[in-house]
């Protein structure tokens, strides 16, 4: 076959088009980003992602702006050179180059200045020493991988999966992290938010959690001072130094941490002045403030309000105002 069929037929099989793999994909990127922001796909040099509720909606880019600028949010003839999906199609006139960032993209240099994006069949990947699309047990590609500021402009907020009060953003290209002052970051919203509304996984660790070098806490539990049901267990070291990598874990639904036993009880018998609504399935629960007189309104296992009930005193069997004196651990000196 002549190669300007070759080139043909390839061009023609590989229409501009969302890659299936993209929908297989683990852990969507977006769950870091805030409703409506724009990145450049981290496995195409061609595509951007539009944020919209935690998930990735792709775009391609065509035509004689093939590439995607991450800075401008818009497709371009051209990326500076500098770019980590810089690509030239000087003196390779009428030929196929790879895309930098997938073994699946290519882009077919129609003159010396002009290239066009596409994409091989499913299965198969390009091989720019053949030029055409070969399958995959043939391909020795690999993805690249990808560095935040590469896909997203400066400024950005996004969330550091590795602790809840933290978040990155990029600076010049160079990323960098910033902390929530006693708040947790929301990559919802893109905001430092209360504890409470964010469902952490990765809590930072207290200062000293399991003691000091001198005094280690060994082989015990400790409130995660974030929630009340959460805490971390510090295992015996084997050089007697402090546990530096404690894990964590919660108490289940209607059960807050207890220090002092070292079990999960009722939570009116903790006094913790973290959210007192978490993992509690009942619409209203005692507040912590003395005298046993206040209330909480819960929601989704988050305080909405509190509330006085007077002269009275709540009753969170009842659910009420009560006469009877209450004298709940919780909200007694």
């Amino acid at each position: 076959m002549e190669k300007s069929k070759v080139y043909a037929s390839l061009a023609l099989l590989v229409l501009i088009q969302v890659s299936n793999f993209h929908l297989a994909r683990s852990g969507d990127i977006c769950r870091l980003f805030s409703n409506g922001t724009v990145i450049r796909d981290p496995d195409s040099c061609s595509q951007w992602i539009t944020c919209i509720d935690s998930v990735s909606h792709y775009s391609t880019c065509t035509g004689s702006t093939p590439f995607f600028d991450k800075d401008q949010s818009k497709c371009v003839k051209s990326l500076k050179s500098s770019s980590s999906c810089s690509i030239s199609c000087e003196g390779k006139a009428t030929q196929f180059v790879a895309d930098p960032k997938s073994c699946k993209g290519y882009y077919y240099c129609s003159d010396q200045e002009t290239a066009v994006y596409g994409t091989c069949p499913q299965d198969t990947h390009f091989n720019a020493t053949t030029q055409m699309c070969s399958r995959l047990y043939e391909s020795d590609c690999t993805t690249s991988s990808f560095e935040y500021c590469n896909i997203v402009k400066d400024k950005v907020n996004f969330d550091n999966l590795q602790a809840c009060d933290k978040y990155h953003y990029c600076q010049n290209g160079v990323l960098l992290d910033k902390t929530c002052s006693n708040l947790y970051y929301q990559a919802s919203t893109g905001t430092c938010v209360s504890k409470a509304l964010v469902d952490c996984d990765a809590h930072p660790l207290p200062t000293d959690v399991c003691g000091k070098a001198s005094k280690p806490k060994e082989n015990v539990f400790v409130s995660d001072g974030a929630t009340c049901r959460g805490y971390f267990y510090c295992a015996q070291q084997k050089d007697g130094t402090p546990d530096s990598n404690p894990s964590w874990n919660q108490c289940p639904q209607d059960k807050f941490f207890d220090s002092t036993s070292q079990m999960c009880i009722s939570p009116n018998s903790v006094k913790c002045t973290e959210d007192r609504c978490d993992g509690r399935t009942l619409n209203f629960v005692v507040s912590s403030t003395t005298g046993c007189r206040n209330y909480l309104s819960c929601s989704n296992g988050v305080t909405q309000y509190e509330k006085s009930c007077g002269n009275l005193f709540f009753d969170e069997e009842l659910g009420g105002c009560v006469s009877t004196v209450k004298t709940y651990t919780v909200c007694t000196k």
